[in-house]
């Protein structure tokens, strides 16, 4: 057997390399660039040309990529360029860059494009090729040649021709059997077409058809504006479940995520005097309490611990519930992954639907046509009788089982899922604002009602239709523009207007008849109560830590609270009794000795 060549032994330990660098969950997104002659025109309305729209729309994907999810993959070609990759053996296909790791190197390449490098791609653009096939060919063999996995990936093709004169119908027919593998590949292909007179039926909407198996009455195209939300801000996929709806009766749905957390830029240390970076590393502090404690551990003769003698402890209403972890496995498999329905009842929103963000449930890629049949009759069913679903939700197959309710909403074509909270879960406020409560009977509220009119007028010429796409995160715009500052070697610049703070001006141009008339019924007297004023515990002396008898007054008339660790730690020691934990701990043994 011939053994192996240096050159095959680099590749598998780059490949290894590869594989162990950039493991985990990702989204790729191929931009493929029409470079044509026709995309260096433009509107008679936009003077700037369609393929510097798509270079600049590029550009700002890179830039949100680059602040908050610098783990996705990004790529750039171009195709219909006299000019081609001298490693390819198709011709009029142009790689500029490479599918990898979003970077700031990247962002550079691209926005060079935009400072003035796009000339030279119109002096090189071609006015006969239109190799559609072999491009999509390409960035599907791009994708497969990636072994990282990637539950979202994206072919965004741009493009000004809708009914491309150069194609003859053989190659359309090509060109369709090549999107039709998308789908086998787990690719998804979006068409952004350029021009006021862009008619998508011509030709490219069967090739997004094809490319996601989507129904003609669920289509829907996506436009330029639509792209940054849709690549930017994708939902993501939780977990495919089954929704056991009776016996025998099983509906594949998925179960989407409707809000991703934002990952900033870390800080990092730099030293003062050389500008180099500095590795932190945490090391762990014993306090002077406890190393008595560990000093009589270690004179004990040391005794091997049994997997059986380790607890897990979880805290319940205030108190910490141990369990052996034999047990826990037990508790974990409560249910199978999935939706199990407990009753069916009219929608009724709970004060506190909201305390966690909710998830949607759509139909999955079922190939049984019944699948989406039976979803879609269900959720018309109950958006029409304005009813919805208890149901028990099972993510993982080890992970805990809740109660949540399913609102259903035809419009989006799902349900939303919103977690129903325990008692543990919910806090008193009565106790902090009881000052602020009030009814119609012993504690009316101190408003007049000629003020409550007014403030209803107000609200009326304030109110405004929200959305988040109106707001931009402040401190994301911040980090974009420190990016932009750095890849083009400019001048700090002032940071860029927060628009999620009150427009105040604006504000009081609307109701300006109306606020002599509100400070004439709101003046000082009137208004929310004032605040009670806290009374200062008297400090306790040292000798009544030291007096057992004095300790149990302190418990029962529950000053023991108010104690600090020091001095609970003192009232251990009097009382014989061990100081290690927390404060709560500490006073939970204090009370177990006096009962």
């Amino acid at each position: 057997m011939a053994s192996p060549s240096e050159e095959d032994l680099e590749t598998e330990e780059d490949i290894e390399d590869d594989l162990n660098e950039h493991y985990g969950v990702t989204d790729g997104t191929l931009f493929i660039i029409d470079a044509t002659s026709q995309m260096f025109e433009s509107d008679s309305d936009e003077k700037t040309p369609y393929f510097l729209q798509s270079i600049r729309q590029c550009i700002e994907i890179l830039k949100q990529k680059s602040v908050w999810n610098r783990q996705d993959w990004i790529g750039l070609i171009l195709f219909g360029t006299e000019k081609c990759d001298p490693d390819l053996e198709m011709k009029h296909i142009l790689t500029l860059q490479k599918l990898q790791l979003v970077s700031m190197e990247g962002l550079k390449q691209v926005m060079k494009i935009d400072q003035g490098e796009w000339k030279y791609y119109r002096d090189i653009a071609s006015s006969v090729a239109y190799p559609l096939h072999d491009v999509l060919w390409y960035a599907a063999r791009t994708f497969s040649a990636k072994r990282i996995t990637m539950p979202i990936k994206r072919v965004i093709l741009f493009t000004c021709q809708d009914n491309p004169s150069i194609i003859d119908n053989d190659e359309k027919h090509r060109i369709r059997a090549q999107v039709a593998s998308y789908n086998d590949l787990e690719l998804q292909l979006f068409v952004i077409g350029l021009g006021k007179n862009w008619n998508h039926d011509l030709f490219y909407k069967d090739l997004e058809m094809l490319s996601r198996k989507v129904e003609m009455d669920d289509y829907k195209r996506t436009s330029l504006n639509d792209l940054m939300e849709q690549v930017k801000l994708p939902s993501r996929n939780m977990a495919q479940l089954i929704w056991r709806i009776g016996e025998n009766v099983n509906v594949d749905v998925s179960l989407r995520n409707l809000c991703v957390k934002t990952q900033y830029l870390k800080k990092e240390n730099i030293s003062k005097e050389t500008n180099t970076p500095l590795t932190t590393c945490s090391y762990a502090q014993v306090k002077a309490d406890d190393i008595e404690e560990i000093e009589n551990e270690e004179n004990d003769e040391a005794s091997p611990i049994l997997e059986s003698d380790i607890q897990k402890y979880q805290t319940f209403a205030g108190r910490d519930i141990y369990f052996k972890p034999a047990e826990v496995k037990s508790l974990s498999v409560i249910q199978e992954p999935g939706i199990d329905i407990i009753c069916i009842k009219p929608i009724s929103y709970h004060l506190l639907y909201h305390c966690e963000t909710p998830y949607f449930v759509t139909p999955g890629k079922s190939t049984r046509k019944d699948n989406q049949l039976l979803f879609g009759a269900l959720l018309n069913k109950c958006d029409s009788r304005n009813l919805m679903i208890i149901c028990v939700v099972t993510i993982r197959k080890h992970s805990v089982s809740n109660l949540y309710t399913m609102i259903p909403n035809a419009k989006n074509g799902g349900f939303y899922l919103y977690k129903i909270p325990f008692i543990e879960n919910v806090r008193k406020l009565n106790e902090y604002f009881s000052d602020y409560l009030y009814d119609n009977n012993e504690r009316k509220a101190p408003i007049d009602p000629e003020g409550v009119k007014l403030l209803e007028k107000m609200i009326k010429k304030l109110n405004f239709e929200y959305s988040p796409i109106l707001f931009s995160n402040p401190t994301l715009q911040v980090q974009l523009e420190f990016l932009e500052t750095l890849a083009l070697d400019l001048e700090q610049r002032k940071p860029p207007p927060d628009d999620t703070l009150p427009k105040i001006d604006e504000m009081r141009k609307l109701v300006k008849n109306l606020l002599n008339e509100y400070d004439e019924i709101f003046n000082d007297e009137t208004g929310p109560p004032k605040k009670k004023i806290k009374q200062v515990n008297q400090p306790i002396e040292s000798d009544a830590l030291e007096n057992e008898e004095k300790i149990q007054e302190l418990v029962t008339n529950g000053k023991i609270e108010t104690l600090t660790t020091s001095q609970l730690r003192t009232i251990l020691k009097t009382l014989s009794l061990k100081t290690s934990g927390k404060k709560d701990e500490l006073i939970n043994k204090i009370k177990e000795h006096f009962k």
